[in-house]
């Protein structure tokens, strides 16, 4: 099975291969959801991780209906902001007392009209955008946001009486962070629970298949995603956080006789944007962790 499956995955990579190169000046590839979707944001800006060309996850404009199968406020739920529906990721306890839980940044900070970065945010207590759950009350507010290639990321300062989880819905995690850089003939297995369009009604949790993780700033695999799963929270195989999914579209970023670091989907490695959101905010940031089911 699990053969079948690598198979399966290069043979993606070599078609998003013929069909766009890397590098900073490669034109961005059009896709299905670059064209946006009835109660999407659109247009949906391109942008770069890592350098390489790809389409930010658009954000729709409003819960559709039937969603919230990932009650409360835990990773895999829905989030409402300013901007749109969006997906959790994961919990994590401040050293000022206050509990964190993460998305997109692109998830409060919207994208530029013109494509690339937008920039990096930071609110003081009382003064972010408000976040709501899937029902529509209020979880907290936001305290940092980034929408900076190779980063995209935002944390939510929760309201001290509201209850959260920092299990994944359906598969449980994340017990750890991943760091590894596994070489691209090692296949990874990554797991997910968002809230995409379509796709998360019938299959929010679902599985990609990445040609390793030579990067510490990118993850590319193969697998699908659709608007309302940014900012969705990525485990690997054994529950091990390894980032955020945010990007759609052809990733090249190279091939060569060790492998291919390409993909269908994008994430951006967790470590480094939590080391970034401590800095602004002087503030250590604790993974809480869960058991995987």
């Amino acid at each position: 099975m699990f053969a079948s499956r690598t198979l399966i995955a290069t043979a993606a990579a070599v078609i998003a291969l013929l069909g766009c190169g890397s590098g900073k000046d490669q034109q961005a590839p059009v896709d299905a959801l670059s064209l946006g979707l009835p109660g999407t944001s659109t247009p949906t800006a391109n942008w770069t991780l890592d350098g390489v060309p790809c389409t930010l996850i658009p954000v729709p404009a409003a819960a559709p209906f039937g969603t919230g199968t990932c009650p409360g406020v835990r990773p895999g739920a829905i989030v409402l902001t300013d901007v749109g529906q969006c997906t959790l990721n994961f919990l994590f306890q401040g050293s000022d007392g206050s509990r964190y839980i993460g998305t997109a940044g692109h998830c409060i900070l919207g994208t530029s009209p013109f494509g690339g970065d937008v920039g990096e945010m930071a609110w003081a207590p009382g003064t972010g955008p408000v976040a709501r759950d899937s029902e529509g009350n209020p979880i907290g507010e936001f305290a940092y946001a980034i929408l900076q290639d190779p980063k995209d990321f935002s944390l939510i300062r929760l309201d001290p009486l509201v209850e959260a989880s920092a299990a994944m819905c359906h598969f449980g995690g994340p017990t750890a962070v991943n760091d590894d850089l596994p070489g691209l003939t090692e296949p990874v297995v990554l797991n997910w629970f968002g809230n995409g369009v379509g796709v998360g009604l019938v299959l929010p949790a679902r599985s990609a298949v990445a040609m390793g993780m030579p990067s510490p700033d990118h993850v590319f695999a193969d697998g699908a995603a659709a608007p309302g799963d940014s900012g969705s929270g990525v485990i690997s195989s054994d529950g091990r956080a390894v980032g955020v999914l945010v990007t759609v579209g052809v990733h090249t970023a190279s091939i060569g006789s060790d492998g291919l670091d390409a993909g269908l989907i994008g994430m951006t490695r967790l470590t480094p944007q939590v080391e970034r959101a401590q800095q602004v905010l002087g503030v250590d940031l604790a993974l809480q962790t869960a058991p995987t089911l």
